[in-house]
């Protein structure tokens, strides 16, 4: 087969050989060492293949031999490439697309990214870029089973991961860590106590013995649920309490503005900028930039998949906002729609574990700037578990 391939590659012909002594021509030829295969004799005639150049130079061998040589036919690449001398353009631009597919193909065109959930996909495609997992990396040098265990040690929130080669693309699976819950000592003695200040609503104890009633005041600290049992003897035993302390409580927060607020505002200049980036290799097609010392951007890509096929190409769009930096003089309205949203996002965060029952508003004015003091009345759970020390 390889063979074959190889003289089709080189080019051959076939031929006759007639004449009172054929034998006689060919072991002339191969003393000479001309290369003879397919040698079969047919009414009187041989016929053999023989390459093309040792062709040229076989013919001064037949006139000594009393033989006549006569083509049957051309075959081999050579023949091709005369055939189609006018069209040799197609020729080499197929040529050149079977090269360029067949390169194209050692290198990873994308990488698809699935099972995240607190890790961003950024952050972990920048932890696998170097691993040497990128859009443009050469396949060959690509370590997957390597750039899973490093991944993996490297980061203690990623649990399992496994990285699949599939042609030119690659297939990261993700599962994240789940952090191992914090197991409870249900043996251990202790008291439930309240973590801040409050009005007992409603008290539900699975074990212990309430030392408060419901409508009754509590201060941060104080025993709500102890586990030091007696018995009708006189006897001590020490529980695990447990319970769930429902309360009202007072939460205040004060935000303060002053006179004169430095403010960040688009002035209304954009610029665009282009780039193509082509198996992860950014090149500028424009440039240009916006005339002001603050800039904000963003930045979309969008790569061609003609018949779903991801190709390693993208037109990246960047775009660039200008902004100015301007100093405003507030006024009540002014100020206290900013301090209105202070506390919104203080709420949100700050009192995320706390129901919101009602929020007291005072606004205040000086000579040096605004305040803004509020009162949040919350519902929640303030109970927390303390051990008992006992002394052996």
């Amino acid at each position: 087969m390889l063979l074959g391939f190889l003289r089709w590659f080189r080019g051959y012909v076939v031929f006759a050989v007639s004449g009172r002594f054929p034998e006689r021509f060919i072991n002339i030829a191969l003393k000479n060492k001309l290369r003879l295969w397919r040698v079969t004799r047919s009414d009187g005639s041989l016929t053999a293949c023989m390459y093309m150049r040792d062709y040229r130079r076989v013919r001064r061998y037949a006139r000594g031999s009393g033989v006549r040589l006569k083509i049957i036919g051309r075959h081999g690449v050579p023949v091709l490439m005369r055939r189609y001398n006018d069209r040799m353009g197609l020729v080499f631009g197929s040529a050149a697309f079977v090269l360029t597919v067949f390169v194209m193909s050692l290198f990873v065109w994308s990488i698809d990214v699935t099972g995240l959930e607190k890790i961003s996909e950024s952050e972990m495609r920048s932890m696998l870029a170097e691993s040497g997992i990128y859009v443009g990396a050469f396949k060959p040098a690509v370590d997957t089973s390597g750039a899973s265990r490093d991944l993996m040690l490297r980061d203690s929130r990623i649990g399992w991961m496994a990285i699949n080669m599939n042609g030119s693309y690659a297939s990261v699976e993700i599962k994240e860590e789940t952090p191992s819950p914090t197991v409870e000592d249900l043996k251990a003695p202790c008291n439930v106590k309240a973590v801040r200040d409050g009005t007992i609503l409603h008290i539900d104890a699975e074990q212990g013995k309430t030392t408060v009633k419901e409508g009754s005041g509590v201060v941060a600290g104080q025993v709500i649920v102890t586990g030091v049992l007696e018995d009708q003897r006189g006897g001590v035993r020490l529980v695990h309490s447990k319970a769930r302390v429902i309360a009202q409580t007072l939460h205040q927060a004060r935000f303060r503005l002053p006179k004169t607020v430095t403010l960040s505002a688009p002035t209304g200049e954009v610029n665009e900028r282009y780039a193509a980036s082509v198996f992860g290799l950014t090149l500028p097609l424009s440039v240009g930039g916006v005339h002001t010392v603050g800039v904000l951007s963003d930045e979309t890509a969008e790569s061609p998949a003609p018949l779903g096929v991801t190709l390693p190409v993208a037109l990246k769009t960047r775009r660039l906002y200008a902004i100015e930096q301007r100093e405003k003089v507030l006024d009540n309205n002014s100020a206290k729609e900013l301090l209105l949203k202070e506390a919104h996002l203080y709420e949100v965060f700050t009192l995320a574990d706390c129901k919101v029952t009602s929020r007291d508003f005072r606004f205040l004015a000086s000579s040096d700037g605004y305040t803004l003091c509020v009162d949040y009345t919350c519902r929640e759970d303030i109970a927390y578990q303390e051990k008992i020390g006992v002394e052996k």
